[in-house]
């Protein structure tokens, strides 16, 4: 990682206004767990200025810090200015609920989150029967993804629970895709397993505290000491880079309302 920061920041050193660098730059913030660095650097780019790849790489690392709506909000800047542009709003979308947004797009590229969220809008025979093909071809991290979700959909509680430990057990540098297994864990009274993963969720630079507030699959450890202990760190990393955000004259850079 230090070497591939050394050369993005060498990168930017000799061209400050290299837009796939700072948007190439932000994901590896986000990798090291310093989301907010992202938003600090990128958000004064975006201020009256026409850079989509600024916006685009905003989504990422404002809904990593709980930003949900300004993550939204810099992904339609993006496409706004760029339409074919690619972000990852689609997690944005699924950390909000908007499940029949994420329903819509091509299960083959996200099998995980548009599974469940074609369950989550009724159509859980369509999402079984994509789900299963995806597991009979893909034999990677991604089948798992998709066994684990096909089990939850069929009320498989063992097989699915199998499929996330499997998932866990060579996991690395991902805390956001390691929340959906914490609370597929939490949903699946696996309390202990998903808080101490929630644990390196939150060290990993994932605070998103608008999804885990109101997020139903947490209610079996909201209660819990832990759980309670944790969401209070959560919070305060939340409340301090909205507060930045809204210094950095974010609100205005992402045209959303005061």
């Amino acid at each position: 990682m230090s070497k591939a920061e050394s050369a993005f920041r060498q990168a930017l050193d000799l061209n400050p206004d290299l837009p796939i660098a700072h948007k190439s730059y932000a994901r590896l913030e986000v990798d090291l767990g310093r989301a907010s660095d992202a938003i600090c650097r990128l958000i004064p780019r975006t201020l009256g200025r026409a850079d989509s790849e600024a916006f685009a790489g905003l989504v990422s690392p404002l809904r990593y810090c709980g930003l949900l709506e300004a993550s939204a909000a810099a992904h339609r800047r993006a496409i706004a200015l760029e339409p074919k542009i690619r972000t990852s709003v689609q997690h944005t979308w699924f950390l909000q609920g908007d499940y029949a947004r994420v329903a819509a797009l091509r299960i083959e590229d996200h099998p995980y989150i548009v599974g469940l969220s074609l369950a989550e809008e009724g159509r859980s025979v369509e999402a079984l029967a994509a789900l299963r093909a995806i597991e009979q071809i893909v034999k990677t991290r991604m089948g798992d993804f998709a066994c684990a979700a096909t089990a939850m959909i069929e009320g498989d509680s063992e097989t699915s629970i199998a499929a996330v430990e499997r998932i866990i057990s060579s996991y690395f540098g991902d805390p956001e895709g390691l929340y959906y297994l914490a609370r597929h864990l939490a949903h699946l009274n696996r309390g202990g397993v998903a808080l101490d993963q929630l644990d390196c969720v939150v060290a990993g630079g994932f605070f998103c505290y608008p999804a885990m507030f109101g997020d139903p699959w947490l209610e079996p450890i909201r209660t819990s000491p832990r759980f309670i202990s944790l969401f209070a760190k959560v919070e305060q990393k939340y409340r301090a880079t909205e507060r930045e955000f809204a210094a950095l004259g974010g609100i205005q850079a992402l045209h959303m309302d005061p």
